[in-house]
């Protein structure tokens, strides 16, 4: 019984693990342009690029945790549909490069702008402002103390079910 337990919290474990480094990527990602780069064979967003942040506060961990969570699926699902849309192949979308986004195909920036004006809302409604979420993505990729504290607080949430 508590082999079975055990291997169960295991592959939970694992499987968190591996969402929350997709997760993570994602939020990688999202510090080169606050782009939607919905492009290739693997999903990516980014968010314009900023001076690093030098510090990072709990409650900022948390609300970047809670962005990058609720941000995800938005991506996903913009990605999937512009995919379908464009037969496969998915343009590059830089959301903050207006010039970009206007030599999409209609049905395409229509879905890139809904998904950039969405992961806005998410993030001021998580309490940050994007350009604090740039920094912090950026202090993520430098320091790896940070990264491994937002990835603890990305497997907090997600356990407790609070996206």
């Amino acid at each position: 019984m508590n082999t079975s337990l055990n291997i169960s919290k295991f592959h939970l474990n694992r499987l968190l693990r591996q969402s929350l480094f997709a997760g993570i990527m994602s939020a990688a990602a999202l510090a080169s342009g606050w782009a939607p780069g919905l492009y290739g064979q693997s999903p990516s967003l980014g968010f314009g690029a900023v001076a690093q942040a030098q510090e990072i506060s709990n409650a900022e961990i948390t609300s970047y945790a809670r962005s990058v969570l609720g941000i995800e699926p938005r991506r996903v699902e913009a990605y999937n549909e512009i995919k379908e849309m464009a037969g496969g192949s998915v343009p590059r979308v830089v959301c903050n490069e207006t010039q970009e986004i206007n030599r999409l195909s209609g049905g395409v920036r229509g879905i890139a702008v809904n998904y950039c004006q969405q992961a806005k809302k998410v993030i001021e409604t998580n309490g940050l402002t994007v350009s604090r979420f740039n920094q912090l993505t950026l202090l993520l990729q430098a320091n790896p103390a940070v990264k491994q504290q937002i990835q603890a607080e990305l497997l907090r949430l997600q356990q407790a079910g609070n996206q």
